[in-house]
């Protein structure tokens, strides 16, 4: 299962400010270097001198959904003297 939300916490000296981002919005801001992305590897496999190098690459490309939905209950904290920045995928 893909990831769904983000949810980013921010702690200031005197207050502190949250809010959640749906990760459908990063999925469709991505969506357009995919298919960019696509077209290019199908170019590289077409073309007989590249094909080798683009196979070797294809099982990593495959392996990305897998990667991506591992990173569910990712925690990345930021800190500086003055505030914190917490950063969930849900």
């Amino acid at each position: 299962m893909l990831p769904m939300l983000m949810r980013f916490r921010i702690h200031d000296e005197s207050k502190t400010f949250g809010f959640y981002l749906p990760m459908v919005l990063i999925y469709l801001l991505a969506l357009p270097v995919v298919v960019l992305g696509a077209i290019v590897f199908a170019i590289l496999l077409a073309v007989p001198e590249t094909a080798k190098q683009a196979r070797a690459y294809l099982r990593l490309i495959m392996a990305l959904p897998q990667l991506l939905s591992a990173s569910i209950g990712t925690e990345i904290e930021v800190q500086s003297e003055t505030k914190d920045i917490v950063i969930r995928i849900i």
